[in-house]
């Protein structure tokens, strides 16, 4: 077998109520003469056009080689220069996944097995709000909560601070008195849909300096948050732990992060307690798994960053399945209504959960026509 093409495919994935900012989703597809296609995800909303120039440059390496056996010498061919870009390592994240894809195919084995085997059988996932709700008001969050409760998911995820072109002119500066009120008014209105017994995660986005941080969460005791994830940037690990000996709930971070020296740091100044690695945009699934060994050394759990499409959401169940210290997956709710036709139905959600998957590769079945019906340009 031989690779004889690889296309880009970007989507138009910004349904979102809320109706501000670009979406996009960006597929990778690895073609073979044999006639089986791999399927990847790298999608980043925002620089599509640079990541689809570095898959172009990089089809030449590929061309004409057996993908069996090429993962771990095309890593290394794209990501060993340590200035590697983000730009490349979305475009080998996507490439990568396409890889283990046509393995699993071309052996008749789920990714999974090919992993070294699941050590579960759902993926446990929470919901992500914010492509689902008409607006951040405390009402529209509190009712999509419920609703997502109702669907049978045990976590919901909601942004309480500042978002979109709320943000602009707050980063980095103190909150404030009326975006303190609201956020707390937003996070009680959700515990209150949702009841005690369901996990609430909160994403600050960077959007808090570490004073307001520490005093908020004091502020929030009383809502029980499950986790509080990426107050500030993560480019002061010793900050972000000063913090986490501060708080009650869980401290969750890394999603933006690739290269393993930052995770490293993060890790060694316990500044975490649940990393959040990317698999569109950490350099693939061997990259994830790597992370995902280095935090078991620490007593970090692994919980995947995952608003993401259909394809790198089954990338990350198979790495959901395999890893000992998995905690719980993300999953956008309720956002791009035509989710299901990319994969041709293939992807399923029940009780709030994914079941594990028995079918070679990643377990979906691609539908390039699908895709190219709600295709953007890059």
């Amino acid at each position: 077998m031989q690779i004889t093409d690889i296309q880009t495919v970007v989507v138009d994935a910004a349904k979102a109520a809320l109706g501000t900012g670009r979406r996009t989703w960006m597929f990778v597809e690895v073609h073979t003469d044999e006639g089986i296609l791999g399927i990847g995800e790298c999608s980043q909303s925002r620089l599509d056009q640079g990541v689809a120039l570095a898959i172009e440059e990089m089809k030449p390496y590929y061309v004409g080689k057996n993908p069996l056996g090429l993962i771990e010498p095309s890593r290394r061919q794209f990501l060993a220069n340590p200035f590697a870009s983000r730009i490349r390592y979305a475009a080998v994240s996507g490439i990568e996944q396409a890889l283990w894809d046509l393995t699993g195919k071309a052996l008749g084995q789920p990714v999974h097995v090919l992993l070294g085997g699941a050590v579960r059988e759902r993926i446990q996932l929470y919901a992500n709000l914010s492509q689902a709700t008409p607006s951040r008001s405390p009402e529209d969050l509190a009712e999509t909560a419920a609703r997502a409760v109702a669907d049978g998911f045990t976590g919901v995820k909601i942004y309480p601070f500042p978002q979109g072109a709320e943000v602009a002119p707050n980063r980095g500066v103190a909150l404030t008195r009326e975006e303190r009120d609201l956020a707390e008014a937003r996070i009680r209105a959700v515990r209150d849909a949702i009841g005690p017994d369901i996990a609430l995660h909160t994403d600050w986005a960077w959007t808090v300096t570490p004073a307001d941080a520490a005093q908020m969460a004091e502020r929030l005791i009383p809502y029980d948050l499950f986790w509080i994830e990426e107050p500030f940037a993560t480019d002061d690990p010793e900050e972000f732990a000063a913090l986490r000996r501060q708080i009650r709930p869980r401290m969750a971070g890394g999603e933006q992060l690739s290269t393993i020296l930052p995770f490293r740091q993060l890790f060694e100044a316990r500044a975490l307690d649940v990393v959040m690695p990317d698999v569109k945009w950490i350099g693939g699934i061997s990259a994830f798994r790597e992370i995902a060994h280095l935090a078991a050394a620490y007593d970090v759990e692994v919980s995947p960053h995952n608003m993401s499409g259909p394809v790198a959401t089954a990338s990350s169940v198979h790495l959901s399945a395999v890893l000992g210290n998995f905690l719980t997956l993300e999953y956008g709710y309720a956002g791009v209504p035509w989710r299901d036709e990319l994969v041709a139905g293939t992807e399923i959600v029940e009780d709030g959960t994914i079941p594990l998957p028995t079918a070679p590769g990643l377990g979906i079945t691609w539908d390039p026509a699908a895709a190219r019906r709600h295709t953007i340009d890059a």
